[in-house]
């Protein structure tokens, strides 16, 4: 550090000239006590070497990759700062969190009596109990994230999955890969939408990678329907072998109810009852029903029939399981590699479309709406099987 005295511009200057913290830096003065002034003050100033010191390893390599990156994109890390205290006041900063941690749990699994591993309810699924969603849509949900959670690493942090990654899960089936059709993998890329809509909402990601995935494009659907020789054969089937389960089949074949609704039916006396022999209707509360509505649905004079068959008692003791076996027989009766989805119901909707020719009304028995009734179900039978289906009868069929 040199002290020396010069002419600058015609004037008399002592300046100061050396290396501060690592840089060459010159400095001038009127006076020689000022500059000797200064460099003991210089000498003494040790705090921005000290702070950086006293930073953390992590906290320096924050520094160092926010000033590179501040370099690279062509302004000062100052700036950066100074511009999001301004546009950014009262924002908060992103949550960290692991894709375990984002799922969650619904709490106790029913399937288990003392499972080990029971936990409270928190996370994504956590909250969808709030939501009142059914026991059987839960454990959906559940099984398509955590098959995508295996897929990625349980520990991958929520704002490092990328679109790429939910594509290849997609693509090659799962973490089993399955090969899955594309309704199945519109289904499960709907799970994963949701739950990175929620994580947004959380402050954890700032963007969706789902929506940035092209949309999946389904085949036009083309429902199934059972021929009225097939209908009258299960019918028969059902009522020597699975009598038990003969008022869901009536009730699914003639009346276009769902099977999950068929299970949560009640009769009987009282206000419980869901069954009005006056008007012959069937009478659901919002709660009992997949889209959450209150409807009504007319029983037909053929579905009467079936049903006075024996003594009517709902709801029906682990329904599941003996719906499913009666459809086992099923399919091997009519001699089917597998059974086509949902059937039954798509019989009532094309025969009874056909026959009364208002899209309204079977909408309505159905529960869905006018549009999906012309689009799925126009003309898919003739006139005269449908008149013979509304006349399958337990009588005639004996006879």
């Amino acid at each position: 550090m040199n002290i020396n005295e010069w002419k600058v511009n015609g004037k008399k200057r002592w300046v100061v000239d050396g290396k501060f913290n690592g840089k060459r830096r010159r400095e001038q003065f009127r006076t020689k006590a000022q500059a000797e002034a200064w460099v003991k003050a210089e000498d003494k100033d040790t705090s921005s070497a000290a702070w950086w010191l006293d930073l953390s390893n992590g906290d320096r390599v924050d520094v160092m990759a926010a000033l590179n990156r501040a370099k690279e994109d062509g302004f000062s890390l100052l700036s950066a700062v100074e511009t999001h205290s301004v546009r950014s006041r009262g924002k908060t900063f992103l949550r960290k969190m692991t894709l375990k941690e984002a799922i969650g749990s619904t709490g106790k699994d029913n399937r288990w009596k003392n499972d080990p591993n029971e936990q409270t309810p928190h996370g994504f699924l956590g909250d969808k109990l709030l939501t009142n969603l059914s026991v059987g849509s839960l454990n959906t949900l559940r099984c398509g994230l955590e098959n995508f959670m295996r897929f990625a690493n349980p520990d991958l942090q929520c704002n490092a999955v990328s679109p790429e990654l939910v594509k290849s899960w997609l693509l090659v089936g799962g973490d089993k890969e399955k090969h899955w059709e594309p309704c199945t993998q519109k289904h499960y890329s709907g799970h994963v939408r949701n739950l990175f809509n929620w994580l947004i909402r959380q402050d954890v990601v700032m963007e969706n990678p789902v929506m940035k995935l092209e949309k999946i494009n389904l085949d036009p659907f083309d429902p199934y329907v059972l021929t009225v020789d097939e209908c009258g054969e299960i019918l028969n089937l059902c009522q020597e072998k699975h009598p038990e389960v003969l008022p869901l089949l009536a009730l699914n074949l003639f009346c276009g109810i769902r099977p999950s609704e068929t299970r949560r039916l009640k009769s009987g006396k009282g206000r419980g009852c869901n069954f009005d022999w006056e008007d012959n209707e069937v009478v659901f509360k919002a709660k009992q029903t997949k889209t959450k509505m209150r409807r009504f649905v007319e029983m037909s004079d053929n579905c009467l029939a079936w049903l006075n068959l024996q003594e009517l008692s709902l709801p029906i003791t682990n329904a599941n399981h003996k719906w499913h076996w009666f459809l086992q027989d099923a399919k091997k009766a009519l001699e089917y590699e597998a059974w086509p989805h949902d059937c039954i119901r798509h019989s009532f909707c094309s025969y009874g479309l056909r026959q009364s020719g208002n899209a309204g009304k079977i909408a309505l028995q159905a529960g869905h709406t006018e549009q999906v009734m012309f689009r799925h179900y126009l003309k898919l039978v003739n006139k005269a099987d449908a008149e013979k289906f509304w006349n399958i009868f337990p009588e005639k069929l004996a006879a």
